[in-house]
């Protein structure tokens, strides 16, 4: 078996700094690009549980930039030039979602200080990285709805199960936190999945490397469904999140007034989250953002000038990106959906590599 660093002999010359510092930067431009545009490339393809796939991504990426950097400190710069291009690419991105990239590099950081783990860093970072991703969104939901929420979910769920599947009223199973348990471990299963899979990346690259041709991206630049570049901003409401969560919460209102003897939360409790959510949402988007958004642009508007050299190479990458994501979704229009989608992942992921340009 291969050490990593026979196996980083492979892919590229270790004593060649220049090379060394050109495959950093290619790994940080292609998880800027991620998290930049890909996002909205899964948007456009209408792929599901997109946050779980860019954070999975994320965990590649930097395990990658581990492998191949002297000092784990390189993580700390990656991650700050993808905030800096993911702030200039996608300037109307949420708070939260930087601080996420943050998170992300800071954990790859502290678990690649020492590389003689290698494998076991990249398990946990990706277990760490899934799990932040599904925790903090039902952080997000519980600040703004409160533990209502999950109550609302447990009543409208066993009046449900009640009427139509005869299952008992009596039942102790609390719906709304098996419902939280189900979503947790889902992502953790993925984390599992995707840290063992980036602990294996340095030998399944050197095995690639060998396979992938040259290829003309640009006759294939057309071929992912577009964007509408009309489209506005969707709020939480009009997102099929908080669709659902809305329509659990007027459903679990209607039930307290229809059964208020066997139901295990009041009407009033119900209408009370509802203008606690609105009201936080105003407070949060009219008061809180605007202020903390200013303060971290003028944070980011000095480091520009630090990495412009970088940034401005990054950016000139990206059209060629989009060229070999074009290419490989046309590529892979013979597999069926589910298939041709595992398959355009995996090899937009290969591609974008290990492809010369």
């Amino acid at each position: 078996m291969q050490t990593l660093t026979e196996q980083k002999n492979i892919i590229i010359s270790v004593d060649n700094p220049e090379e060394t510092k050109l495959s950093i930067l290619k790994l940080t431009a292609i998880w800027a690009f991620s998290e930049a545009a890909f996002g909205g490339i899964l948007h456009a393809l209408t792929i599901p549980l997109r946050g779980l796939f860019i954070s999975a991504a994320a965990v590649l990426f930097i395990s990658l930039i581990a492998f191949f950097s002297r000092s784990s400190k390189e993580i700390l710069k990656a991650t700050l030039i993808v905030i800096l291009i993911k702030a200039l690419v996608s300037p109307r991105t949420p708070l939260t979602a930087y601080a996420a990239v943050g998170i992300q590099g800071l954990l790859g950081y502290l678990l690649f200080i020492n590389k003689n783990f290698y494998r076991l860093s990249a398990m946990l970072l990706g277990i760490l990285t899934l799990l932040f991703s599904a925790v903090q969104k039902i952080i997000m939901l519980t600040i703004l709805f409160g533990n209502t929420l999950w109550k609302s979910i447990n009543i409208f769920i066993k009046q449900v199960s009640t009427e139509f599947f005869n299952i008992g009223q009596s039942s102790d199973i609390n719906y709304g936190y098996l419902l939280v348990l189900v979503y947790v471990t889902i992502h953790i299963i993925a984390g599992i999945f995707i840290g063992f899979y980036a602990g294996l990346l340095p030998q399944k690259i050197s095995c690639y490397k060998k396979q992938i041709a040259e290829i003309k991206f640009n006759e294939f630049e057309n071929g992912l469904p577009k964007k509408d570049k009309k489209r506005k901003k969707k709020s939480w409401l009009q997102r099929p999140t908080g669709i659902i969560l809305l329509i659990i919460s007027i459903m679990a209102l209607l039930f307290s007034y229809l059964f208020p003897s066997s139901s295990e939360i009041a009407a009033i409790e119900i209408i009370i989250m509802l203008i606690r959510s609105v009201v936080l949402t105003i407070i949060w988007y009219v008061l809180l953002a605007p202020v903390v958004k200013r303060l971290f642009q003028k944070y980011l508007s000095g480091k520009k000038i630090l990495y412009s050299k970088e940034i401005d190479e990054i950016l000139n990458m990206f059209p060629h990106f989009k060229s070999i994501v074009s290419y490989c979704w046309k590529n892979s229009s013979g597999k069926k959906r589910l298939k041709r989608i595992t398959y355009f992942l995996s090899t937009s992921f290969y591609y974008l590599l290990l492809t010369d340009y």
